[in-house]
């Protein structure tokens, strides 16, 4: 799965060329994150209405649908198993039609009991962007003034070091070619299976880093500090 996950780029203009979405859509409130949580708010990548250009939008972490009685449930669908979106009800119209990215340079998982339980940042050798798969809806519930948006992030079967510590991870869309074809519209399901597939072995690593992470209201630089070398050496 995928709990909680970084974006530490500060720089605005470097964000919007890297997502290849205009300046504009980077307002002024842009700033570094060291630990997203479920049922906050993010920014996710979409095809814009010509479906021919990308667009920058906040999101909240929790899918929730024009359905859903509140939006409690939303902490339930953060994430989206990648071999179930066609059978989900909570996911099946999103597939089809509602798909993103979601911007990130990292993500968490914990490993050992769950009284010490350690975290690990797993992220790219070169700490470089990732993108994950998500989907998003727009859903405005009784009594709700404006429609909110909300996504979830996609996840496979884990390889590699991830696999090490969880069984599942993030699906992580390799290069601009993939992103491009996850955004497209009139792709066919079995286009869009083909990329749900787990990094390729290699391309991320793992580093332990402080428990600090564990509180949700922790998100400053030094929930990536180092954790002490026997920790660091304990699973890797």
């Amino acid at each position: 799965m995928c709990g909680r996950f970084t974006l530490t780029i500060e720089d605005r203009e470097l964000i919007a060329a890297l997502l290849g979405v205009p300046l504009d859509d980077v307002d002024e409130s842009w700033q570094p994150r060291w630990n997203v949580a479920p049922m906050q708010e993010h920014w996710i990548v979409r095809a814009t209405s010509n479906g021919e250009d990308r667009e920058l939008v906040r999101a909240t972490w929790g899918l929730v649908n024009a359905w859903d009685r509140d939006r409690n449930g939303g902490a339930r669908q953060i994430n989206a198993r990648a071999e179930s979106l066609e059978e989900r009800p909570a996911y099946r119209d999103a597939f089809r039609v509602a798909r993103c990215l979601v911007p990130a340079d990292g993500f968490y998982e914990w490993t050992g009991e769950r009284e010490a339980r350690r975290p690990f940042w797993i992220h790219r050798p070169d700490d470089s962007l990732v993108l994950f798969a998500g989907l998003y809806a727009e859903a405005q519930l009784p009594g709700e003034v404006r429609p909110t948006t909300t996504f979830t992030i996609v996840t496979t079967e884990a390889r590699g070091v991830p696999s090490q510590i969880h069984p599942r991870m993030p699906v992580i869309l390799d290069g601009d070619e993939a992103a491009d074809a996850w955004l497209a519209r009139g792709q066919s399901p079995e286009q869009l299976r083909a990329l749900l597939r787990p990094a390729p072995e290699g391309a991320l690593v793992a580093r332990a880093v402080s428990r600090r992470v564990n509180a949700v209201a922790a998100d400053d630089p030094s929930c990536l500090a180092e954790a002490e070398a026997e920790t660091q050496g304990a699973l890797f």
